[in-house]
């Protein structure tokens, strides 16, 4: 995957339901060795971060207080999505599961590392509105 791919799939699988959650997307950008976007709204910035090298993909949430994000490493205010998939994701029903299914049918992955953001696209739409304890 490239910075095009990245940011391709960030624009078509992330933008339209983090901006439904009210999210506004801050900017992606290449720096070095990692393509990033980050969105936020009052409370909460989603961070995602993919290192091509490495082909390491980190996506957190932090939690925003007096208008300052939390520590990276305070797992309780920054969880990663793993965490969130642990907390929320037994609670998904099938219904919920064929629905987000169906969201993401028109995008499609040109390869292996597109298709694991957008898996975690897929896994985040699913979990966040639990975290934030809103309606998807």
């Amino acid at each position: 995957m490239n910075g095009l791919g990245f940011f391709r799939i960030i624009d078509e699988a992330f933008v339209p339901f983090l901006a439904h959650l009210g999210f506004s997307m801050e900017g992606p950008c290449t720096g070095g060795r990692v393509y990033s976007a980050s969105f936020s709204n009052e409370t909460h910035s989603v961070g995602i971060s993919f290192e091509p090298g490495d082909d390491r993909f980190l996506i957190l949430l932090f939690t925003k207080e007096n208008g300052k994000l939390s520590e990276i490493d305070d797992r309780v205010k920054t969880p990663r999505l793993a965490e969130l998939n642990e907390r929320y994701m037994q609670g998904v029903t099938r219904e919920e599961r064929a629905a987000n299914e169906a969201f993401f049918k028109s995008i499609l992955a040109d390869d292996s590392q597109e298709r694991v953001l957008l898996k975690y696209a897929k896994e985040l739409r699913l979990v966040l509105p639990r975290h934030l304890g809103t309606k998807s």
